[in-house]
């Protein structure tokens, strides 16, 4: 009775009692508790103990301390339950359940006093037949799509259980975890099991490397064994550290193995966007590397040809100043005079609210002379940005200048017939524009966006606009036919313009798939009569297209626009929902 055990035995059999074993409405006499019921008690006693638990502590360092340290193990416990409940759902293999069960589940659970007592019960097993789509890709969107979190979340956890715990193989044998050490830590809860699983997921990312030692499964062993040591007694960023320092002593022994298995990585790799701009990855080898860091010391170096400043002869040459002035810059007493001859922009390109005088003069009668500027490297004397150190700006320096070598190679690789380097290179730009006339001519500023559904301001339209082709979306009017009824079988290229405007993106809720990865879908298929107009069409991207057709969600036309009706699974009020990803004022509708 006064062992551990014994005392989890009594607890369970109470909680067990007041439960009323064998009275459920899926129970018989004698029939003990479904666990399930017994931990979702558990998990509302839990919460109503740390409530009165925290009020116990009337300032109580003591008590304080100590109710931070049990409800740290409540929270290991919970992530263990986490990792336990995502190896089941893999194994169970969860995403094949179809959308009957998982609403009645769903809602089953919205009262959980109810199912722990038994006067709610659990649906049958029903999964998605061979021949048809199951309703999740896999294990990782079913926990993202119901427990509301991101995909990389969803799939961390299942790897995690993996790399951690015995799970089953494709053959249907079990499988010992990638990392027992690691794995015993994690059912022990001596350690947090964040820690672990960022810890495994680090040591997964060295398997190329360890593959590469003379003996792979010792040196994994050893390095596996530090870890365990480290996440035990250090904190995360050290154990981080030490993992680094690991990485670098390993591929010392290895270089030339740890190149070919790099090489798979290589490329250059869109990440997304971020408030700074568009992140593109360039990942490479030496030589690039190589190649690129001499690329950047010739463009910084101003005694290089490419480094050199675009400045008159008569310029004096760069010295060095004081500390209220950057390294390389003149002053303002031998700033170089603008050229003389240079004559006003045409009255067509100026501004007419800009005075004659405070027009620019450079840029349109001086092709081919170098543009006077303040200092040899054509920037502000002292240009730096609120709190930015000059290092920081001669790093920003650096990377601007390598940027713009780099896309004017490419422009002049890709337009190979523009090779005037005294002209601009043609643009490859179609620019979609879903802005009025007066936005694009300046009267509003309204924004638009690109073809591949990137938002841009007025400014930016205007300024893209010089060279690049427009698209205008006409929506009506004799210049774009856009309703072409039941004469022409698939939708026009002004029609699709005209859908892509309304649409921005794929119109399943929360998919983010851009304009140019979707394709047009007949919302009535043109077979049973669907007339080819854009009222009739939106767009999907190929994997929603396949769910909507294995009748995964649905599709109602309100006042002209088509809109999403989800399954009940994730909105149990059925209601019709435009993509709050491409129109975020339908997240708040």
């Amino acid at each position: 009775m006064d062992s551990p055990a014994g005392i989890i035995d009594t607890a369970l059999a109470a909680l067990g009692g007041a439960l009323g074993a064998g009275t459920g409405k899926d129970s018989g006499p004698g029939t003990p508790v479904d666990p399930l019921r017994l931990l979702t008690i558990v998990d509302l006693t839990a919460r109503r103990v740390l409530e009165e638990a925290a009020a116990s502590t009337a300032g109580s360092p003591v008590r304080a301390a100590a109710l931070a340290r049990v409800a740290e193990g409540l929270f290991r416990t919970g992530s263990y339950g986490q990792l336990l409940a995502a190896g089941a759902c893999e194994a169970a293999e969860v995403h094949t359940l179809t959308e009957a069960p998982l609403a009645q589940t769903n809602a089953a659970l919205e009262d959980p006093v109810g199912f722990a007592t038994g006067a709610v019960g659990l649906p049958a097993d029903a999964v998605t037949g061979p021949d048809r789509k199951p309703l999740h890709r896999d294990t990782a969107e079913f926990l993202k799509n119901q427990l509301h979190l991101s995909y990389f979340q969803a799939a961390h956890r299942v790897c995690t259980h993996s790399r951690l715990m015995e799970h089953p193989g494709p053959d249907g044998t079990t499988r010992p975890p990638a990392f027992p050490n690691l794995g015993r830590q994690l059912v022990g809860g001596s350690s947090d099991p964040k820690s672990l699983a960022n810890a495994a997921a680090k040591l997964a990312a060295l398997e190329p490397v360890l593959e590469a030692q003379p003996d792979p499964d010792a040196a994994r062993a050893a390095l596996e064994e530090q870890v365990a040591r480290a996440v035990h007694t250090a904190d995360e960023a050290a154990v981080g550290k030490f993992l680094k320092q690991a990485a670098v002593d390993l591929g010392h022994t290895s270089i030339q193995r740890q190149e070919a298995a790099r090489a798979r990585f290589e490329g250059l790799r869109y990440r997304g966007l971020r408030p700074a701009g568009h992140l593109w990855e360039l990942t490479t080898d030496a030589e690039g590397h190589e190649f690129l860091c001499t690329l950047a010391d010739d463009l910084n170096n101003p005694r290089t040809a490419s480094g050199a400043p675009t400045a008159p002869e008569s310029a004096s040459p760069p010295t060095l100043r004081g500390d209220s002035e950057l390294p390389g810059t003149v002053g303002a007493a031998e700033a170089i005079e603008p050229v003389e001859d240079a004559l006003p922009i045409p009255e067509w390109a100026a501004n007419p609210d800009t005075p004659a005088g405070q027009r620019p003069r450079e840029g349109f009668n001086d092709v081919g002379k170098p543009l006077p500027c303040a200092n040899p490297y054509g920037l502000p004397e002292n240009d730096l940005y609120p709190g930015e150190t000059r290092d920081e700006a001669n790093a920003r320096r650096r990377a601007q200048r390598l940027s713009t070598a780099l896309f004017e190679a490419l422009r002049a690789w890709m337009d190979p017939a523009a090779a005037d380097p005294g002209m601009p290179l043609n643009s490859r730009i179609e620019l979609l524009v879903m802005i009025d006339y007066a936005a694009l001519t300046g009267a509003l500023e309204t924004a638009g966006f690109t073809s591949h559904g990137q938002y841009i301001s007025a400014a930016s339209a205007r300024r893209m606009a010089c060279n690049a082709g427009i698209t205008p979306v006409v929506v009506g009017g004799e210049s774009q036919p856009l309703d072409l009824g039941r004469r022409k079988r698939f939708f026009t290229k002004g029609q699709k313009r005209a859908i892509a405007a309304r649409d921005r993106g794929c119109a399943n809720p929360g998919c983010s798939m851009p304009v140019h990865r979707t394709e047009v879908h007949h919302i009535k298929p043109f077979s049973e009569g669907g007339k080819t107009n854009v009222s009739s069409g939106l767009l999907l991207c190929i994997r929603c297209h396949t769910a909507f057709h294995a009748g995964h969600f649905s599709i109602r036309v309100v006042d002209g626009i088509p809109l999403v009706v989800l399954p009940k699974s994730r909105d149990p009020l059925q209601r019709p929902r435009r993509n709050w990803v491409f129109h975020p004022e339908a997240a708040a509708a």
